[in-house]
């Protein structure tokens, strides 16, 4: 596969998502602030999840404010593809993580996006 190829695929698979019935589908590429928050929470999904505060200060301002991260979560969570729980370490602060369903589409994608770049034919 050569680097026009895999950059064709890409698009194609996230202009598709856009058109998807599932909302969940749709989430991780609704925008660049959508999809670094959710790759944020899923390096952190198997650990003890991660706060607001640590979302906040990993996302570069240019990204998203505090508000629009807020408003992302909170969409994530009425949606049911985070899920949001009490620190086990420090009562007062509250994790997310993925829902099981999100955190194996991102699974999935992540797998299909290794495929791509296995089958890139070398330059010499």
């Amino acid at each position: 596969m050569t680097e026009t190829e895999i950059i064709k695929e890409k698009k194609r698979n996230i202009y598709s998502s856009f058109f998807s019935e599932d909302y969940v589908s749709k989430f991780l590429f609704k925008s660049i602030l959508h999809h670094v928050i959710s790759l944020e929470i899923y390096e952190n999904n198997r650990l003890n999840g991660i706060s607001f505060e640590t979302i906040c200060a990993n996302i570069p301002k240019s990204i998203g404010s505090r508000s629009s991260i807020q408003s992302i979560l909170n969409e994530a969570l009425e949606k049911n593809i985070f899920t949001k729980e009490q620190s086990k370490t420090d009562k007062r602060i509250k994790n997310y993580y993925l829902s099981n369903n999100f955190f194996n589409m991102i699974n999935s994608w992540l797998q299909k996006e290794g495929s791509y770049f296995s089958k890139l034919t070398p330059r010499i």
